[in-house]
């Protein structure tokens, strides 16, 4: 094939499926997994109300959490249901299996950050991501199964998880964003195709809530006389 043949594709060409396809998937993730999908509602409550505990133990299990969401997120969404359609969402999807996994190798070797946490700022953007972010899909699709759930859906997934960078520390701090960035464009692009606007809002807001991450980042604790 020519280069001029190259030239000649443009981004649609990559994008083999249509708009209620790729809704679709989002109504069948949550009738497949239904009742189980609680449990990510309950891990994204329960993540915010860990750190409103301000404790080292309480920290390491918020991240924990995250770090199996975004396992969950990235094999069970990316790989499972959308790869079979897209390949490059297969490659998100180890992706995203490796950044829980560079957040466990944190939270075992000192990467999580113990200063103090301005964390009235952090659960409000938390919440803002992990309740408002869901129901895009919905109002794209107009169907309420479509929800697209923290540690389930993987541009909630990834929004909220911008905000972790506020708490690890260390080179994990630098290591953790790119994946952030390269998934808010490749998402972004896949859903201006896709004429998704309302979805657009997600890959945005990941890339805002990456820099308040870095903003939230806590004040190493004042020592003890």
């Amino acid at each position: 094939m020519s280069g001029a043949d190259w030239l000649s594709y443009s981004l649609q060409d990559f994008v083999m499926f249509g708009p209620q396809v790729f809704l679709r998937l989002f109504v069948r993730i949550n009738q497949d997994l239904w009742p189980w999908q609680l449990l990510a509602v309950v891990a994204a409550i329960g993540i915010p109300a860990l750190l409103l505990r301000q404790g080292d133990a309480a920290r390491r299990l918020a991240v924990g959490l995250m770090a199996i969401a975004w396992v969950t997120s990235g094999y069970g969404f990316l790989v499972g249901y959308f790869g079979p359609i897209n390949w490059p969402a297969t490659w998100f999807g180890w992706a995203f299996v490796a950044q829980g996994a560079l957040l466990g190798a944190a939270l075992f070797c000192g990467g999580v950050h113990k200063g103090r946490l301005p964390i009235r700022q952090f659960v409000v953007l938390w919440l803002v991501a992990v309740c408002g972010l869901p129901f895009l899909a919905v109002a794209d699709s107009g169907q309420w199964q479509s929800v697209a759930l923290f540690g389930i859906a993987p541009g909630t997934t990834a929004a909220a998880g911008a905000l972790v960078v506020a708490l690890v520390t260390g080179p994990w701090r630098w290591l953790y964003p790119p994946l952030l960035v390269l998934w808010s464009l490749f998402s972004a692009a896949m859903l201006w195709v896709l004429q998704t606007w309302w979805l657009l809002i997600a890959p945005l807001a990941t890339l805002l809530l990456v820099g308040a991450g870095f903003w939230l980042s806590p004040r190493p604790a004042r020592s003890q006389d």
